[in-house]
Parts: C-alpha cells; structure tokens; sequence
C-alpha cells in the first residue's frame, strides 16, 4: 500500500474515532436490537359499523418473548414472529379463546374481548394471556410454541365464583412461585381508592397455572376481595426465589370524593400502594403480618413528593398531535402500566397530567409527565421510596410508560409522545446501574409518526394505547434484552392504527 492511501486510511482513521467520541451517551449505552411492525387497525368501515368491535379505534397492545417467539396481542389479532419480526403465525383473538372453549363475548353490552395482557412464564415455559371478556377469560399456551394448542378458563368463576365479567380489566404477574391475576370487582370498595369498585385478586401456584394449558382448571385460585382499584401484580425473574419470599402488588391511592377521581384529580398528593401475597404450600395469605402498605412518594417516605393530576387537556384528557385538530386521548395513562421487581427492588412507572400550580419539589410543567419508582422493598411489610423522579418536556407529550429491569439491574421505559408539532411517536428511555440516583437519560426516537392519526368517538377525539396497561418481557435466555410495544400514527387512513415492536439492550452495543 502506498504512503499516501495509507495517510487517507489513518486520517479516516482518526475521524472515525472522533466521530464516536462525539456520539450521545445514549447511542453507546442503549442498542434497539430489533424494531418492527406489529399489528395494524382494521379501518373506519369496520371500526363505525353496528357490530364494530369493542375499542376499536385504539390498538390495546401488549408483547411478550419467549427469547425465540415474540407474541403480540392487540384486541384484534394474536400475531407470534420470531426475534428478527418474521410474523410465523397470526390468529384472531377471537377464535384462539373460542378454541379453548370459552367465550369472547362480553356479558353485559354488545361487542368482544378487549384489554388483553400477555406475559411468557419462563419457569414453566408458558405463555399466559388474561383478557376482557365473558366472565373474564385467562388462557395458557400448552406448550412453550405460541403457534400451537392454547387452554382457558374462567377463574373468577371457580369456587362458586363471583364472576368477573365487568371493566376494568384483567392484570397479570407471576414469580418462581405462582401466577398472580387481579381483575375488577364492581361493588367492591377500598379505602385507598375510589367507592363501590375495587379489584380481585387470585394467585395461582405455578404448576396449576401450566395445567390450564391442558384444559384443567385449578384446585386452588387463593381469592381476596377488596383489593385497591387498578392493582397491578409484579413480574419477578429471580429463578432463586425462596417459596417463602412474598409475592408483591402495587398502584396509587385515589381521592376518594371526586367521580371518577382515580383518573381526575386535581393536585392530589397520592401515596403508593403495595400488597402482598406470602405461600405457604398450594395456600397462601395476603399481607401477612398486617394491613397493605400506604406508602408516601417522597425519597424515604417521609413526605409525599408528587402530585397526580388529570391527564391534559381539559375535560376530555386528550393531547394534540401534528397536522390535525383531532386530539388523542391520553387519559388511560393515569395507572401504574406495569411492575417489575429485581432483587427486593419494585420498579413502576406512573402518567399524570402537568401541575401548573403550587407544585413544591415536583415543579411545574406544561405536559403530560411520567413519574417513575423504585421501592425498596428489602423489609416486605415497610418498603420505602429509595429512588424516583419525574421525565418531563417542555415540547411533548409523554404517556403509557412501560418500565423493564434486566439481569443486571439497568432499567428501560417505553412510551409515547405527542404535541402540536409531532405525530404520535415511540419513544425509549434508559438508566444504566451506576447513573447518577433518580435520572433517567435522554430519549432515543424508537418510531416516529408520520400522519396525525383519528378515529372519533362521541367526544371528537382519538382514543389511543391500552387502557390496561402495558407490560414489558424480559428475554429469559439472554437476560439482557427487553421488549415493548406502543401505539404509534403512521397511516392517514381513519381507524387504521400502528404499533411499533422493539426489542433493546441497555448496556454497551456491540460494535
């Protein structure tokens, strides 16, 4: 090689170093493995015809992994491709829980299932999907393949019931030890959240759970009523749990006055709520050793930090978006999407409105915010806050954040983001173990819209995201890399809804 082609390749060289050096923290530290498209809206004929499908003009989405199968479920489809987004099998939701013998459609009202979640259960290598519908339906994967036989039941109707078979829908979570599901119990009261409806919750030992698979309903569903509105049970991966170690719950309190307050307030400085659930063989006991835990928001819960706020904009919660005056609601945001929890660590992530007024420590802002917490949960009966902050801007919208923890402990978020001058958009955020406490870095764009996206309602507006809540998957076989999806606007066309599926890593990428 001559002097001189050897100068051009070391001063190359030499700009490509610099140009690393000059990369964001957040290129080096957080790498989107895989992101793909998932499952997209059926359109304006059928989402404004007399028989349209419950929530139709929104997607309803939730993924799971098993580290070969990734599963997307939206009210519409279950769609199962493998890691690099080849789509292997899609089925209609409807059928696959006809399949097991249930039915899809609801007991009160016209209309089908709705509000699905889906987890795969690496310690029985089974997929699990809870879902809105007759008497509230739980189904279970026969085997570890997706593509294959599916079980269900109706677990609120076991041991002479009462069923389940009213919104808000049914959660999930699960650890080594058993399979936890909470759904709404309507007449039920906490006094934590708002009167006359509370939640149900039933945890199931894991290999009765894997037995549904095959059509076998459980012996024991270890039933407790009363349970705070919107409780969301923890996903654990610790494959070292002690069968002693307490299964964990948690959302926020409500003011209990206002109608509908758990979703419109004003300035209302909520406290957190966890639960517990503690084997003791087949049988268990909630809370044991005392009451749930009423915990305040501020760094050791010694004061309450935050306040909740009802979503913006005015009375019916929906935030704009570019090149259209049709808002997109953003009001199931206000619940805690998810909880995971690593080591005696619980991890969620709360939407809320903007407080624009007398705000202490939180500070004012303009838009929707995301709050997020870390409990320590070390002393089951008295977790405290050892770490929270909010993500805020002064330019977007954020909301529906779903927050995963990998082996290591780094942590991920997946949201939206909308404003006047951006479609709504998937967005991912990252904290690195060792990052200075209570921060979250910058975000990456996952998806970003390109249409302002409408299917209106009787409110003039576009409903968006799962009202349920959205969960992220751990890849059991690497440990490292998490999974989520969101609604996102890349079609002009009414009631054609997108969602973006990303895989990511949060440490180093490989380069």
């Amino acid at each position: 090689m001559n002097s001189r082609r050897m100068g051009r390749k070391l001063m190359l060289g030499a700009l490509l170093i610099a140009w690393h050096a000059l990369l964001p923290v957040e290129v080096a530290r957080a790498q989107v493995v895989n992101s793909f498209e998932g499952d997209r809206g059926p359109g304006l004929e059928v989402c404004k015809s007399e028989n349209a499908p419950t929530h139709c003009d929104r997607a309803e989405m939730d993924v799971a992994t098993n580290g070969l199968q990734v599963v997307q479920i939206t009210w519409q489809n279950v769609n199962v491709y493998d890691t690099a987004g080849k789509l292997l099998k899609s089925m209609p939701f409807s059928e696959l829980i006809s399949s097991t013998g249930l039915d899809p459609n609801l007991t009160k009202g016209a209309g089908k299932q709705f509000e699905p979640h889906i987890v795969y259960n690496e310690f029985i290598e089974r997929w699990i999907i809870t879902v809105t519908c007759k008497n509230d339906c739980t189904l279970v994967s026969a085997t570890s393949d997706a593509t294959e036989g599916w079980g269900g039941t109706y677990l609120s109707c076991l041991q002479g019931g009462s069923c389940l078979d009213r919104n808000p829908a049914v959660k999930v979570g699960y650890d080594k030890n058993g399979v936890y599901i909470c759904g709404g119990h309507i007449g039920d009261d906490n006094p934590n959240t708002v009167p006359n409806v509370a939640y149900d919750c039933f945890a199931v030992p894991s290999e009765e759970a894997r037995a549904i698979g095959q059509g076998k309903a459980p012996d024991h569903i270890n039933r407790a009523h009363n349970m705070p509105l919107d409780i969301v049970p923890a996903i654990d991966h610790n494959p070292s749990k002690a069968a002693s170690a307490p299964a964990f719950f948690a959302n926020k309190s409500c003011d209990r006055v206002a109608q509908y307050a758990c979703q419109r307030s004003t300035a209302f400085s909520f406290h957190w709520i966890v639960s517990t659930f503690t084997w003791n063989g087949a049988t268990g006991i909630y809370n044991a050793g005392g009451a749930q835990q009423v915990i305040k928001t501020g760094i050791g819960s010694q004061e309450n930090k935050w306040f909740y706020n009802s979503p913006c904009c005015d009375k019916i919660m929906a935030v704009p978006q570019a090149g259209s005056e049709i808002g997109l609601r953003a009001a199931a945001s206000h619940r805690l999407m998810n909880v995971v929890q690593h080591g005696s660590r619980l991890y969620g992530v709360l939407g809320t409105g903007p407080c624009t007024d007398s705000c202490g420590s939180q500070g004012v802002d303009a838009n929707n915010i995301l709050i997020w917490v870390e409990l320590d949960c070390s002393n089951a009966g008295a977790c405290v806050v050892s770490q929270t902050g909010k993500i805020a801007s002064p330019d977007s919208h954020f909301e529906f954040g779903t927050i995963g923890v990998d082996d290591a402990g780094n942590l991920g978020i997946v949201g939206t983001s909308s404003s006047v001058r951006e479609h709504l958009s998937v967005l991912l955020w990252t904290r690195r173990q060792g990052d200075p406490a209570n921060t979250f870095r910058d975000p990456i764009t996952v998806a970003a819209g390109t249409q302002p996206y409408s299917c209106l309602n009787k409110m003039d507006m576009a409903p968006m995201g799962n009202s349920a809540g959205t969960l992220t998957s751990l890849d059991p076989l690497d440990r490292e890399t998490l999974w989520a999806t969101q609604q996102w606007a890349d079609d002009a066309a009414p009631c054609v809804w997108n969602t973006r599926i990303v895989g990511y890593k949060v440490g180093p990428a490989t380069r």
